[in-house]
């Protein structure tokens, strides 16, 4: 059956949807405080389905995820964090005390990763174990970007917290297997104020080659 006309190109929708798209890449921000409002479950779901479709090498999906509401926990893990970083010198502790703020956002997920998917990506054994721990990280990574901007999708912030997820206790708190690796967190609610904006992006032009690094546009033709 033909499709009734719709006044557009087939070039032209994919357009506008790609237009939507970098709308809501450039809309993400890094949230730095919270709201105590509680996330939709429906909304956690939706962050977590996009997850689930971020590409991973050889499609092993190594991601595991702990969504953790619970303020008790959401208190312990906080102690956890700034008893960490009362261990170091003066800097980083004062930016320890400053993200432990950020766990009293409504959500939390915990990111973890199986690094058995490793022994599992094709030809795996004709690969070196630092290209292996390579593509991990690159799939885990995926899978985060999809979850930070699905939640900017929905008009919630997020903050992409790594610290955490190397804090002693930690892992034994959420009773993360010995066989997975924690990996990050990404903190999940509404922002109290503007997200923090890193200034301006560099022009894509000063970051684009042709043919060869170094040769600009103009210079290769």
């Amino acid at each position: 059956m033909n499709r009734p006309p719709t006044g557009r190109s087939d070039s032209g929708v994919m357009a506008v949807r790609c237009g939507c798209l970098l709308e809501v890449i450039k809309r993400r921000r890094t949230a730095r405080t919270y709201s105590p409002a509680a996330v939709p479950d429906d909304a956690v779901r939706t962050v977590l389905e996009a997850a689930r479709w971020a590409p991973s090498a050889a499609n092993r999906q190594p991601w595991e995820f702990i969504v953790i509401d619970d303020d008790e926990i959401k208190r312990q893990l906080k102690a956890l964090f700034i008893a960490d970083g009362a261990a170091h010198d003066a800097k980083y502790e004062a930016v320890t005390t400053k993200q432990a703020e950020l766990l009293a956002a409504p959500v939390l997920i915990a990111v973890c990763g199986d690094p058995a998917a490793k022994e599992r990506f094709i030809n795996a054994n004709e690969i070196p174990e630092a290209n292996r721990e390579e593509l991990f990280l690159m799939s885990m990574g995926a899978a985060i970007q999809n979850m930070l901007l699905a939640a900017a999708s929905l008009g919630l912030a997020t903050t992409w917290l790594v610290r955490l997820a190397r804090v002693a206790g930690v892992r034994d708190l959420l009773a993360v297997p010995a066989s997975l690796r924690l990996v990050s967190f990404v903190v999940l609610g509404q922002a109290t104020e503007p997200p923090f904006d890193d200034g301006l992006r560099v022009p894509i032009d000063r970051k684009t080659h042709h043919q060869a690094f170094g040769r600009r546009r103009l210079e290769s033709v």
